[in-house]
């Protein structure tokens, strides 16, 4: 994006009352997109990933990526003039997100219908568990009971996974609704409520895989992606490295076996079962004559979609990300900062050069703004 040009959601101020992963990746693509987010914490406590290590400059690192640019206020909302502050702040803002289970802020006098009365073109985001259904508002679930209830846990193998597909998803999802939300109230004038549960973050995952399950056919996603076929799978070579070979199309599997010399596997790309644990072992006793960085440069040459599998920490250190644009520092409290992976939204945001703030940092001056 044109760094002349106004970022989309220039103007635009947030209340995030939210907590934990969800709450942060929301924050950070509407932040990159320009809004004025004003996080409001419980004094003394704040926001849980604030404590979550590793601790650099007195801040836990997750925190610190995700919620740069960033303003901390205080507010003790169990308080009358914590929900009176509360109100004020709602009668100016555009968006307020929460995360607290259904009734809770409703019960404090800080319910959507109660706020919409005092501005109604707020945009009201609540990322509760499972939504505000009456079986299931009192249920609480963090990331791995709502992948292991989606199908996600089963279709991700018999390990624990170490990223949080629900969280991470709800959040991409909550920042499409109140971006959409958003433009149906320039349209109409008025905001809305928008429930976007957290069980909905692993449904994008898993929905061609529930589609085949209603069909009752073969799961065909999983055959032909989950490592069954030859020509779309990991394969380990020389150096004891791995390799990602993704050569779906025919012509990608051709040029992938001409490039080991073993072209009379030309045919066996999609091979099934025995066949295909035999031109497996083909393939890999053929790259393990050379080491990564030889293969690599023979599939970039010829055009292959060849790739590193890389640990995170090796990741950073990969020239694609830095070609593309995609690591910055990440400036954290004092004089540290770090290589982070950003920005998320390159065609149209900016993530801010300021680090994330300090607990109740701007409580006085936002305050004082009322």
């Amino acid at each position: 994006m044109n760094s002349d040009q106004p970022l989309p959601l220039d103007g635009i101020t947030v209340i995030d009352a939210s907590r934990l992963l969800p709450g942060g990746i929301l924050a950070r693509q509407l932040i990159d997109l320009g809004a004025r987010l004003i996080k409001i914490e419980e004094p003394g406590v704040g926001d849980p990933m604030r404590m979550v290590p590793p601790v650099v400059g007195g801040i836990g690192v997750g925190f610190a990526a995700l919620l740069r640019g960033a303003e901390s206020v205080c507010l003790d909302l169990t308080t009358d003039a914590g929900q009176e502050q509360m109100r004020r702040l709602a009668s100016r803002a555009d968006v307020l997100v929460e995360s607290f289970r259904p009734g809770t802020m409703a019960a404090w006098g800080l319910g959507y219908e109660a706020l919409a009365e005092i501005n109604p073109r707020l945009v009201w985001c609540s990322l509760s568990s499972f939504g505000r259904g009456a079986a299931v508002r009192r249920r609480l679930a963090h990331d791995l009971n709502l992948i292991a209830l989606t199908g996600a846990l089963e279709a991700m193998g018999p390990e624990q996974p170490r990223i949080q597909l629900a969280d991470v998803g709800a959040g991409m999802l909550a920042a499409s609704s109140i971006l959409a939300a958003l433009l149906r109230r320039e349209r109409g004038g008025r905001g809305g409520r928008v429930d976007q549960p957290l069980i909905t973050g692993s449904l994008p995952f898993v929905t061609w895989r529930w589609a085949e399950e209603a069909a009752g056919r073969e799961r065909v996603v999983d055959l032909l992606l989950g490592g069954a076929c030859p020509c779309y799978r990991v394969y380990r070579c020389g150096g004891d490295d791995v390799l990602a070979v993704s050569a779906l199309e025919p012509k990608f599997w051709l040029g992938f076996v001409a490039m080991l010399g073993v072209e009379d596997l030309a045919g066996a790309g999609f091979a099934m079962g025995q066949d295909a644990a035999a031109v497996a072992a083909r393939v890999e006793e053929a790259l393990a004559t050379h080491g990564r960085d030889h293969w690599l440069a023979l599939a970039e040459e010829r055009g292959l979609p060849v790739s590193a599998v890389h640990t995170t920490g090796r990741a950073a250190d990969d020239p694609v990300f830095a070609d593309a644009g995609l690591t910055e520092e990440l400036p954290v409290p004092g004089s540290e900062s770090m290589t982070a992976v950003g920005p998320w939204l390159p065609a149209i945001g900016r993530t801010p050069g300021r680090p994330a703030p300090a607990l109740g940092e701007h409580t006085e001056k936002v305050l004082a703004e009322l």
